[in-house]
Formats: C-alpha cells, sequence, structure tokens
C-alpha cells in the first residue's frame, strides 16, 4: 500500500496546490492543499505535491533551461527514502 501510495505521489509531483492522502484502508486520494474530508481521522499520511515543498529535495534536479524537475534516476531512492519515513510516521 505505501509503495502505491508514493508511485502517485512520484507521478504527480509538482502538482500545484495539492496534496496526497493515504488512508488507513490504502485509498489514496489527491485533493486540494488545507481541505478536509469528513473521514480526515482515517488519514494515516499527508505529502505536499507543491513544487516549493520539493525544489530543495535531492528528487529534484535543474534542467538546461533553469526549470526544476523530477530526477527520474532518483525514484528508487524517492520511494525507500519516504517508505522508512511512512513507516517510522505510524
Amino acid at each position: 500500500m505505501i509503495k502505491k501510495y508514493l508511485n502517485e505521489v512520484w507521478e504527480n509531483l509538482f502538482w500545484q496546490g495539492m496534496e496526497a492522502v493515504l488512508y488507513g484502508d490504502g485509498d489514496i486520494w489527491v485533493r486540494q492543499q488545507g481541505t478536509q474530508a469528513w473521514d480526515e481521522e482515517d488519514i494515516v499520511y499527508k505529502l505536499s505535491l507543491s513544487l516549493e515543498y520539493w525544489s530543495d529535495s535531492f528528487f529534484v534536479t535543474v534542467n538546461k533551461n533553469g526549470d526544476l524537475m523530477k530526477d527520474e534516476t532518483m525514484k528508487p531512492d524517492f520511494i525507500e527514502d519516504m517508505t522508512r519515513q511512512i513507516k517510522e510516521g505510524y
């Protein structure tokens, strides 16, 4: 369930103003940051997708035009590192 969630996060990185939420039953939703659901207590992890949140991480690189982008070679490290963080947060 965590790997599926993190793959969803990776695919949606830099979606401005959005966050990915993971529910205890394994459901995954992407929603606008700052919103709350009626079942908020069932959420076990939230992660911002916005560029500002990720801009200084080692998963991000700068292309030849000076734009920030995901470093696709870092995806396995992202999955591993974030899995550890999520498990520590349970």
